[in-house]
C-alpha cells in the first residue's frame, strides 16, 4: 500500500478528520468505505513497526525503545506557563496540571500505540443514559462487540501460553481478599498458540504482517512486531488509497469557517512539522478526534478571531480523569521478571473495594533501555498496578493563549482513597510493598466537549455534531458524558461508529 502524504487541495476532500486514534481512525474507515474522500491529519509520525513496513509506508519514526527512549520518549512537556516541544517525532505529550498529570500519545494510531491492549465495554452502566432525549444508547452498544472483534480481541484465560498472568500473581484460593476477576477483559493481542510460536510472523488476508507476542516488547513503549492491535493497521490500512489519505506530521492549529464564496464548510489550518511550512485543507464536514486534551485546546483556539467557530458555552465543562490511579507492586520473590510479560496480565478484585477495577501488568521492553544493570535488576521485580473507577466528571478545562489548564481536585473524588485502600490491602495480603503515585496520573482524559441535551448542558448533540457549528463533529473521548470506569478504547471507538452513522447520510 502506498504512503498517502501528498499536498491537500481545498477541493480534494469531502471530510477532514483531525487525529488518528480510536475515534479518528474508525470515522475515517467508515466514511471512506461509504465512498467519501477523507483526509486524516495526524501531528505525529507513522511508527516503525512490522505492520507499518508491510503497508509500504516509507517515512517512519522509531518507538522509544533502547537508546531511542532518550530521544523519542517525549514529544512535548506542558508545565504551567512552560511549553517545551522536545521532539516532533516523540511519542508522548505530558501535561502537568495543579491537581493532575496527564499523558497522551502521538503518532498515526494515537492512543492505540500505547494502550495496554485491554478491550472492554464501559463499566459505568449509566454512562449514556439520560444525556439527550434523541439519543438511544441501544443503537450504540452493539458496536462494542464489533470493535472488540475488529481488534482481534481474545478473552484472557489461565489456559493461554503466557509466562505469567494474574493467576500466577494472585492464587485463586478461597478466603483470599485479592483474587483474579472471574470475567477477564478481552485483549487485542496476538497471543501465541504455543511457546514455540512466540515471535513468529503471520500475514493477514490484506497482506499486513504481524508477529506473535514474544513477551519482551509489547507495552506502552509500543509494539514493534505488531502483536498488539493498533488502529493504524486495523482501520486505516484497509482504506489507504481507497478513499482515505493520511497526512502525518501535520499539526492542526485552527479550524475556521470557510467563506461561502470559497464553497462553505470549514478550513483546517495546519503546519507540516517536517518542513515547517503552513498549509490548509477545506471540507464541508470536519471531525475533531485529536485526543481529549488536544481536541479541547483546538476548539478553544478556533473560537477566536474573524471567521472563528460559533462559541460553545459548555466547552471545557464535565472533564473526567476516569478515576485513574497508577501504582507499583514490588514483588521481591517474583519467579519471572516483569520484563517477560504481556502488557497486561489481567484484572483482579479486592474484597471490600469493589467500586473500582484493578489490574496488573509488566514492563516488557524496559530491558532494552540504556540503564545500569543494578537498576534493571531492581526494575524487573516491579510490576505495574492500576485502579480505575468513576470520578464525578465535574472538573473543568480552560485555555488561555493556547495553554490548556485543567482544574482537578482529587480530594473531591472518593474513588482515589478507595483505590489507595485497595492497594494497601494488596500489600498486606501479598506481603509485598505496593505504593500509589501521589498525584493522579491519567492516560484516559475524557469530557469537556461532552454530549448534552442542549448547548448549555453539552457541546455536542446526539449525533456528535457541535451545537451552532453545523458539519463539525467530535468523535473522541472529549465527547464522553462521564467516566467510563475502565479502559475507554472500546467506548470511544463505538462512539466514533455512531458519529459515522450520523455523518454518512449527510455526506
Amino acid at each position: 500500500m502506498p504512503e498517502q502524504s501528498g499536498p491537500a487541495s481545498p477541493a480534494e476532500f469531502d471530510v477532514v478528520v483531525v487525529g488518528s486514534g480510536f475515534g479518528g481512525s474508525v470515522v475515517a474507515n467508515r466514511l471512506a468505505l461509504a465512498g467519501q474522500r477523507v483526509l486524516v491529519l495526524e501531528r505525529g509520525p507513522w511508527r516503525d513497526s512490522v505492520p507499518v513496513r508491510s503497508m509500504g509506508i516509507e517515512r517512519r519514526a522509531p518507538f522509544p525503545s533502547g537508546r531511542k527512549a532518550i530521544t523519542h520518549l517525549l514529544h512535548s512537556l506542558h508545565l504551567g506557563r512552560l511549553d517545551l516541544r522536545l521532539n516532533r517525532s516523540g511519542m508522548y505529550e505530558l501535561f502537568v496540571f495543579k491537581g493532575l498529570n496527564a499523558m497522551v500519545a502521538s503518532g498515526v494510531g494515537g492512543g492505540s500505540l500505547a494502550y495496554g491492549a485491554l478491550l472492554e465495554p464501559p463499566l459505568n452502566p449509566v454512562l449514556w443514559h439520560g444525556r439527550h432525549p434523541d439519543f438511544d444508547p441501544h443503537r450504540l452498544e452493539p458496536y462494542y462487540e464489533k470493535v472488540i472483534a475488529d481488534m482481534g480481541g481474545v478473552r484472557l484465560s489461565r489456559e493461554h501460553a503466557v509466562p505469567q498472568s494474574v493467576w500466577t500473581q494472585l492464587p485463586d484460593e478461597p478466603g483470599r481478599r485479592c483474587r483474579p476477576a472471574e470475567k477477564q477483559p478481552h485483549m487485542g493481542l496476538l497471543i501465541p498458540p504455543s511457546p514455540a510460536e512466540a515471535g513468529q510472523t503471520i500475514v493477514s488476508d490484506s497482506g499486513v504482517r504481524r508477529q506473535y507476542c514474544a513477551f519482551d516488547d509489547d507495552s506502552f513503549l509500543g509494539s514493534r512486531g505488531g502483536a498488539k492491535a493498533s488502529v493504524d493497521f486495523v482501520y486505516l490500512a484497509p482504506v489507504l488509497g481507497k478513499g482515505a489519505t493520511v497526512r502525518d506530521m501535520a499539526r492542526v492549529t485552527r479550524i475556521q469557517r470557510a467563506r461561502p464564496v470559497d464553497g462553505g464548510g470549514y478550513t483546517v489550518h495546519f503546519v507540516d512539522t517536517a518542513t515547517g511550512s503552513a498549509a490548509h485543507a477545506q471540507a464541508r464536514q470536519v471531525v475533531v478526534a485529536a485526543g481529549t486534551l488536544n481536541t479541547l485546546r483546538l476548539l478553544f483556539s478556533s473560537t477566536l478571531g474573524p471567521d472563528g467557530l460559533t462559541p460553545m458555552p459548555s466547552l471545557g465543562r464535565g472533564y473526567s480523569a476516569n478515576g485513574d490511579l497508577m501504582g507499583v507492586w514490588h514483588r521481591k520473590s517474583a519467579p519471572v521478571s516483569s520484563f517477560v510479560s504481556t502488557p497486561s496480565q489481567g484484572e483482579f478484585r479486592i474484597s471490600g473495594h469493589e467500586s473500582a477495577t484493578y489490574g496488573v501488568g509488566g514492563f516488557p521492553g524496559f530491558q532494552t533501555l540504556p540503564l545500569p544493570g543494578f537498576v534493571k535488576r531492581r526494575l524487573e521485580k516491579l510490576f505495574f498496578i492500576y485502579g480505575m473507577g468513576t470520578d464525578s466528571g465535574d472538573a473543568s478545562a480552560t485555555c488561555e493563549r493556547g495553554r490548556l489548564r485543567v482544574d482537578y481536585d482529587q480530594r473531591r473524588e472518593p474513588v482515589y482513597e478507595e483505590v489507595r485502600a485497595a492497594f494497601r490491602a494488596l500489600a498486606a495480603e501479598s506481603g509485598d510493598r505496593c505504593w500509589a503515585i501521589g498525584k493522579p496520573f491519567t492516560v484516559h482524559s475524557a469530557g469537556g466537549a461532552r454530549l448534552g441535551a442542549n448547548a448549555e448542558r453539552g457541546v455536542v448533540d446526539h449525533r456528535g455534531e457541535i451545537y451552532g457549528n453545523a458539519g463539525l463533529f467530535v468523535a473522541d473521548g472529549a465527547a464522553l458524558p462521564g467516566a467510563v470506569g475502565g479502559p475507554p478504547s472500546v467506548t470511544i471507538a463505538a462512539w466514533a461508529h455512531h458519529v459515522a452513522d450520523a455523518m454518512a447520510p449527510l455526506a
